[in-house]
């Protein structure tokens, strides 16, 4: 492996080799011999934990499967399936995947088995994919042909089987198997949203008679049973223990020393595309992958990679996954869009740019990719980032190796009781169904029933005949809602032509949609969050390599379109929303007690008022040029600044060019401030904490502390204090306040011949305390935030959190709180999570800043890339010695 990188050895921590494990073996009886001819005609022994799950699957059970990667989970129904079809060729089986793209690697499987099968028994068992990808003239195909198998996923069960029940109905009536694969990915939102539309589908399978068993398969979960019977409200017997061989595996830990994180990429890249060697690199965000695949414009490994993101249009995803199988593309630098998906049979190697949001959640499902096939060693590598995160595993190399060892995925949000969610799917049900018996609900269903009810959409009837009260459909829904946001609404980015916008007034909107991303006019599809984030009026987006900027949007029912303006995409720029927050408290489900401080959680209403945005980068006055024209055409309503810093010269960017340090860089910006706000609202579910008044006497602590530092040149310091007030500077210099101050301490005392770092530090922390103890807090909200995932495994860029000083209204009115909430609309489980594991992320967040190696905070321990503020008003001192306080009382 050492030679692999040879050229990179300065910039290699560690090396861990794991051994390869033999497997051990079982044997299983089908009904019909021709299965054990064909397990033997395709070369393979079953392991004993498949052997296991056929026990289980025969003698009737539901089973879920939680064994590791290339485990042969998938061999499990596929030959249950062939069994039962000579046992009965009238049984119909369905296969939900999360991913088209794993869905044609499934298929592919399927068919190969399919014609070892036909060799041997002369029948062939005919299968048929049914995904949105699928035209018009072969779903009616499918309809004639009644196939026995059925690949898709759950938006298309969603959105076209359940909708059209009685077309389908050969499907349902003689289902035999539902098989569920990679269950682990079904949390949050995802998970939540399609929990209910498994249950739309056994509830209509139950009033056809029909009760098929069912088999999911996951990676290895903590609680597989415990979580598949809450999904499916169904009985479940779990297999666990693995027991296929493993290939002989390496894991590589990168971190910058001589070259800076862009430099170590592309080095790593170039030495891997030069070997010829597949691999793929994760990333955080969309933004990540493009930032690289820029850097990598002068590389001869460009011509060797391309970007890949869910967002692309499909036959932009289809045109490389299918570059990428030839071997036309070696690298791709892909988000969590890969996770699952593509043939990934001979991949070798698996990049991660960084610890995942979610912590070890999603790094261990990518690391899963490489080496599937056993004679092969699989190369993992982590580029180590300077971010919270990162920084903690580092310190903590072997608790980082043995849980990546183990492979245990901890908790798995979803909430079965998100108001907005299961009120949606009941009106889906009814709509599908047309009528329900109204003691078949729950009382929580029947509590969002009253609320269809009352929006007229269904209505209460008593059947004459049976007396009983059923629920009836008044008002189908016209429109189904994606299953993959907390929303209902869509939002697409499109290329401004007038002919365009003209063409989006006329009928059949969906299918010209559908003719924009086909010709490329329709670039992303993004969720509501991403737009307030990055696109609102005047505001640049990054997509495959090319700049844009947002012009304005037309909105068309649920539908939003996002016209953009081409760019030079070799411009160095990025925005910034800039936002206000108010948090209010709804209702408080529960409370404990650790130590000094009060936890709650419950439901709260969220207000994010975006004001403007900040323009930043090398290109910034170029891309004012630009902003002033959209200012001319009347889109962009607001006034337009770039403030003269007065002595601030721009930070070093080769030190500064890692993705999260980047937001200190504040020598060369401008910012736009809107006539009127963007304002976004919903209610959510979060957690919060309320500590003692007496943590306000850390402010006083603070100044005297430094003041004393400051004793030597106390006339001076004392005179700087009085003359820099962060709430004055901020509304001009945004993130630039804290350098603009800085830089004015370091000005004076140099005309003053005193340079002092120390005194120039105290004299900063003096006036950092004016601002009062909601810097303190400020700073523990982005710091639990950063280190939630590490044992929670929630993606903390589905977190949100403001702090107050002062909370302004009952039943906390006038105490210090910090929120941490649920980002998504409604809610989706992650508050539960945060609860239960609140006294551990105190502990934790008090650990994590005493031992960062920083003077005064960084994006280590508290700065955030999603600061509403800028990561101004932070102040990591008082952080700590608000914990200190609290903690150690």
């Amino acid at each position: 492996m050492k030679e692999l990188f040879s050229k990179l050895e300065s910039e290699i921590v560690a090396i861990r080799q794991f051994p390869p494990r033999e497997g051990q073996y079982g044997e299983f009886t089908f009904k019909n011999p021709e299965i054990a001819k064909l397990v033997e005609d395709l070369g393979f022994r079953l392991y004993k934990h498949q052997v296991e799950a056929l026990n289980a699957l025969y003698s009737g059970k539901n089973i879920v499967v939680t064994t590791p990667t290339a485990s042969g989970k998938s061999e499990i129904f596929r030959l249950a399936i062939f069994d039962s079809y000579l046992s009965n060729p009238h049984n119909t089986y369905l296969l939900i995947y999360p991913t088209r793209a794993l869905i044609n690697n499934q298929y592919e499987k399927f068919s190969f088995e399919n014609f070892h099968f036909f060799r041997i028994t002369k029948k062939t068992v005919n299968a048929k994919i049914l995904t949105g990808d699928v035209e018009l003239s072969e779903r009616r195909a499918i309809l004639r042909e009644k196939p026995r198998v059925i690949f898709t996923t759950p938006d298309m069960l969603h959105h076209h089987i359940l909708r059209n029940l009685k077309d389908y109905e050969w499907l349902l009536r003689n289902l035999r198997y539902l098989v569920v694969d990679e269950l682990h990915v079904y949390r949050g939102v995802f998970g939540t949203n399609a929990a209910y539309v498994f249950r739309r589908l056994l509830r209509a399978l139950k009033r056809f008679g029909v009760k098929p068993q069912v088999i999911a398969l996951s990676a290895t979960l903590r609680n597989p049973k415990e979580f598949a019977e809450n999904f499916f409200n169904l009985e479940f017997e779990a297999i666990t223990k693995a027991t296929n061989p493993f290939p002989e595996r390496y894991l590589v830990f990168f971190e910058p020393r001589r070259l800076n994180e862009m430099h170590l990429l592309k080095a790593i890249v170039e030495e891997l595309a030069e070997k010829g060697i597949k691999t793929l690199v994760f990333f955080d965000s969309r933004k990540g992958t493009e930032k690289l695949m820029r850097f990598l414009l002068s590389s001869p490994a460009v011509y060797k990679t391309s970007t890949y993101k869910g967002t692309l249009p499909k036959n932009i995803r289809w045109e490389i996954e299918r570059d990428f199988k030839e071997g036309k593309l070696l690298i791709l630098l892909t988000t969590n869009a890969l996770e699952l998906g593509i043939d990934v049979g001979d991949l070798d190697a698996v990049i991660n740019y960084g610890i995942p949001p979610d912590g070890l959640f999603s790094l261990i499902q990518r690391f899963g990719r490489a080496g599937r096939l056993k004679e092969r060693v699989a190369i993992n590598g982590i580029v180590l980032r300077r971010n919270g995160l990162d920084y903690y595993y580092k310190e903590h190399l072997d608790e980082l190796v043995e849980r990546l060892e183990k492979g245990i995925i901890e908790y798995m949000p979803v909430n079965l009781k998100n108001r907005l969610v299961a009120k949606k799917h009941l009106h889906y049900l009814l709509t599908e169904l047309k009528v329900i018996e109204w003691d078949e609900l729950n009382d929580f269903e029947k509590a969002v029933a009253k609320e269809l009810i009352k929006e007229k959409k269904v209505k209460l009837h008593q059947n004459p005949l049976t007396r009983k009260k059923e629920l009836r459909i008044l008002r189908p829904a016209f429109s189904y809602s994606s299953i993959r946001t907390a929303s209902d609404e869509s939002y697409f980015l499109v290329l401004d032509e007038p002919w365009v916008r003209h063409r989006l007034q006329e009928r059949n909107l969906l299918r010209f949609v559908n003719w924009l991303k086909l010709k490329g006019y329709l670039i992303e599809e993004v969720d509501k969050p991403e737009y307030y984030r990055s696109l609102l009026p005047g505001m640049a987006y990054f997509s495959r390599g090319e700049l844009y900027m947002a012009k304005d949007m037309l909105k068309i029912g649920k539908f939003h379109f996002i016209f953009v303006r081409q760019l030079n995409r070799f411009w160095e720029v990025e925005t910034f929303a800039s936002k206000r927050e108010e948090v209010e408290i709804l209702e408080s489900y529960g409370e404990k007690q650790f130590r000094d401080v009060e936890i709650h959680i419950g439901r709260l209403r969220v207000r994010h008022r975006y004001w403007g945005f900040a323009v930043k980068g090398r290109d910034t006055p170029l891309y004012l040029q630009e902003l002033l024209k959209l200012k001319e055409e009347g889109i962009l309503k607001g006034k337009i600044y770039a403030p003269l810093v007065g002595g601030l010269e721009a930070v070093n960017l080769d030190e500064l060019s890692d993705e999260e340090w980047k937001i200190l860089d504040w020598g060369r910006f401008a910012k736009v401030e809107f006539e009127k706000p963007h304002e976004r609202e919903f209610e959510t579910d979060g957690i919060w904490f309320v500590f003692p008044d007496r943590i306000r006497e850390v402010t006083r602590e603070e100044f005297h502390e430094f003041f004393g530092i400051a004793l030597e040149q106390g006339d001076l310091a004392f005179s700087i204090y009085e003359h820099l007030d962060r709430r004055k500077l901020f509304p001009e210099l945004l993130g630039a306040t804290t350098y603009y101050i800085r830089k004015t301490i370091e000005d004076i005392l140099e005309k003053a011949k005193v340079k002092d770092d120390e005194l120039a530090l105290a004299i900063k922390k003096m006036i950092d305390s004016k601002d009062g103890i909601g810097n303190g807090l400020h700073a523990i909200e982005h710091n639990m935030i950063k280190i939630a995932p590490i044992f929670t495994y929630i993606d903390s860029r589905e977190l949100g959190g403001y702090s107050y000083e002062s909370f302004p209204n009952p039943p906390h009115l006038g105490m210090p709180v910090v929120f941490i909430y649920d980002g998504n609309e409604g809610g989706f489980g992650l508050a539960e999570i945060l609860y239960e594991n609140a006294e551990k992320l105190m502990e934790k967040s008090f650990e994590h800043l005493k031992s960062c190696r920083c003077r005064d905070g960084c994006p280590l321990c508290v700065y955030s890339p999603k600061c509403g503020t800028f990561n101004e008003f932070l102040d990591k001192w008082q952080a700590i010695k608000i914990w200190e306080k609290t903690l150690k009382c």
